[in-house]
């Protein structure tokens, strides 16, 4: 089983209504689906938060199992924002806790599965490193007035 899960539009209207799913997707206007651009932001987003202090797989559209539900939760919530529907409080209270998650992921505070595919060719970097070159040695006494 893998540890990584690529969101589709059938997770979210098995998380929600269908209807609110198939509404947003009539509703488009242009040629932007807007249940694929919901998806994809709500993708971008939870990686950009398990990226701090955690390996990414290489595929971009997958997410930790662990935080599949949430992803699909930023997603819909989105998309019920867009079409006008009020959060019902317990909604709001969730999507609450799904926020301190994400800030808790940016801290470093939680650590997720490791990724399926994380070959180093393909894999994102985390940080930088600094390497000092020709760096003088630092002088004291006598020796940094120049024998004044």
């Amino acid at each position: 089983m893998s540890n990584w899960t690529q969101i589709t539009p059938d997770h979210l209207k098995a998380a929600a209504h269908a209807n609110v799913i198939d509404r947003a997707a009539t509703m488009a206007t242009g040629t932007l689906d807007p249940v694929a651009e919901a998806i994809a932001d709500a993708v971008a987003r939870v990686r950009r938060a398990v990226a701090s202090a955690n390996s990414l797989d290489i595929d971009q559209t997958k997410v930790p199992n662990s935080l599949k539900g949430m992803t699909v939760r930023l997603a819909v919530f989105t998309l019920m924002d867009r079409l006008g529907f009020s959060l019902k409080d317990d909604q709001r209270e969730t999507r609450k806790n799904d926020y301190s998650d994400l800030l808790r992921l940016t801290d470093k505070m939680i650590r997720v599965e490791t990724p399926d595919s994380s070959a180093g060719s393909g894999e994102i970097q985390q940080g930088n490193t600094v390497v000092a070159v020709n760096v003088p040695r630092r002088q004291t006494g006598r020796e940094r007035t120049s024998g004044l």
